[in-house]
């Protein structure tokens, strides 16, 4: 049986629009910091992409822009690109971000992209909103829109404050719940808590929001998620899993350094077939090429050992793209090499190779090098764990709570007492751990 699309929308998340990363080879042609221009540049392949796929209505998924003060070339770009948009006549919807909020006393910065009079709605509390300008239940925090008057499809958003559980203590409760009849898809910005990839995730900005699983049980069709990076089903709740109901993560539209993974990047199309059933399929955007070496145990090797393994490294090609070249205007690599357990000798020696290292990356855009751990400690856990990270930045500079209880979570006496724990019980028990390391971590800035 043939399935018809009735209906189409564009799904896509954390932008990042102004993210710069330090430590480049260069600036960029105009100025700018080269992955700053990445970001816009990806954006508007993103845009366009949705655009040429004439889709129905784009919804971005939240973190537009990489802080909650953006730059005016930020918001600029950010307005340039969603007049793309506009010309096409498409709508769109925009949640708030954990990068987009800010505190009670100012407003979020997808504040920039809300305008209504173009059909572009983003979902941010304001306390002066008029009723016309009011989506409800919960007016920032939980909004329900229907895309299409003469389609039962229902977009139920809950933004990064929807998801703050201090709400309950002023009578706000956000309860998500389908509308009967209808096909119905949940979209929210934060940590699904079935996910156990999400309990390491790096570079945590402001608080940590967990989406409770049970959400996504409800009856919705489909629910697309942000905040995790990587794009695709969520383990356990994709199309091998399951045909409705479906747990989709945006990914990002750029990635941040060495800190998420090195993946393929884009956008989500979600179509809505005459059967009811909705289907999701990433549709891949171009990215700049990026290499993280394999990681050098630094453990009985001397300087020299170390030097050969990263000169021969660096020799396999020029480091050149020429697409990334056409697309920003700069077509070099990001390379990374990390030493593990490097001794205070090795670290001297290594530091002295500095310029010549940088020389032999040659086109690369960036070359760095990360000492992660210790020799006493950290060459025999990288070699037992070699997926761990340490710290926020996996640079070996801070120690990561949330890191170290995912690591407990399968091993020892913390994995015992979990595993005899009821499943309800279990998932209410890491959620809360979770997010109470994660508020330590920042609060210590750790």
């Amino acid at each position: 049986m043939t399935t018809n699309t009735v209906f189409s929308l564009g799904f896509y998340g954390c932008a990042h629009l102004g993210y710069r990363m330090s430590g480049m080879a260069r600036q960029h042609p105009s100025g700018l910091n080269i992955r700053e221009v990445d970001g816009y540049a990806a954006y508007e392949q993103v845009m366009a992409g949705m655009i040429a796929a004439g889709v129905d209505v784009i919804v971005d998924g939240g973190d537009t822009f990489h802080t909650h003060t953006p730059t005016p070339r930020s918001i600029d770009e950010a307005l340039r690109i969603d007049d793309l948009r506009v010309a096409a006549e498409i709508e769109r919807i925009t949640n708030s971000g954990n990068h987009d909020a800010a505190s009670s006393t100012q407003v979020s910065a997808v504040a920039s992209v809300h305008r209504p009079t173009l059909g572009s709605r983003a979902v941010f509390p304001r306390q002066d909103r008029g009723d016309e300008d009011a989506v409800g239940p919960w007016p920032g925090l939980y909004e329900v829109h229907q895309p299409n008057p003469d389609l039962p499809l229902y977009l139920h958003v809950v933004s990064h404050y929807g998801l703050n559980p201090r709400l309950a203590d002023r009578g706000i409760d956000i309860d998500p719940q389908p509308v009967p009849d209808a096909v119905n898809i949940l979209i929210a910005h934060g940590i699904f808590s079935a996910d156990d990839r999400l309990f390491g995730a790096d570079d945590r900005h402001g608080a940590t929001r967990i989406i409770p699983s049970e959400w996504v049980d409800r009856g919705f069709s489909a629910s697309i998620l942000s905040d995790y990076h990587t794009p695709g089903p969520i383990p356990g709740f994709g199309p091998d899993d399951r045909k409705a109901g479906q747990v989709w993560m945006t990914g990002s539209v750029i990635g941040r350094g060495f800190s998420d993974d090195i993946c393929t990047r884009g956008w989500l199309l979600v179509e809505l077939g005459d059967d009811g059933y909705v289907t999701v399929t990433l549709k891949p955007v171009w990215m700049r090429p990026q290499r993280d070496f394999e990681p050098i145990n630094c453990a009985g090797a001397s300087v020299a050992d170390i030097n050969e393994t990263v000169h021969r490294r660096l020799a396999e090609q020029d480091w050149w793209d020429d697409q990334s070249a056409e697309i920003t205007g700069d077509g070099g690599w990001i390379l990374r090499q990390q030493l593990v357990g490097a001794t205070p000798a090795q670290r001297h020696g290594v530091r002295a190779l500095a310029g010549e290292w940088s020389a032999a990356a040659g086109k690369a855009a960036y070359w760095g090098v990360s000492f992660t751990g210790n020799a006493l400690r950290d060459a025999t856990d990288h070699a037992e764990h070699p997926d761990r990270k340490i710290g926020r930045n996996s640079g070996g500079r801070a120690f990561s709570y949330i890191d170290d209880f995912t690591a407990r979570r399968d091993h020892g006496r913390v994995a015992a007492v979990i595993a005899g724990a009821s499943s309800e019980v279990r998932e209410a028990a890491l959620t809360k751990v979770a997010a109470t390391l994660t508020d330590l971590q920042t609060t210590t800035g750790s």
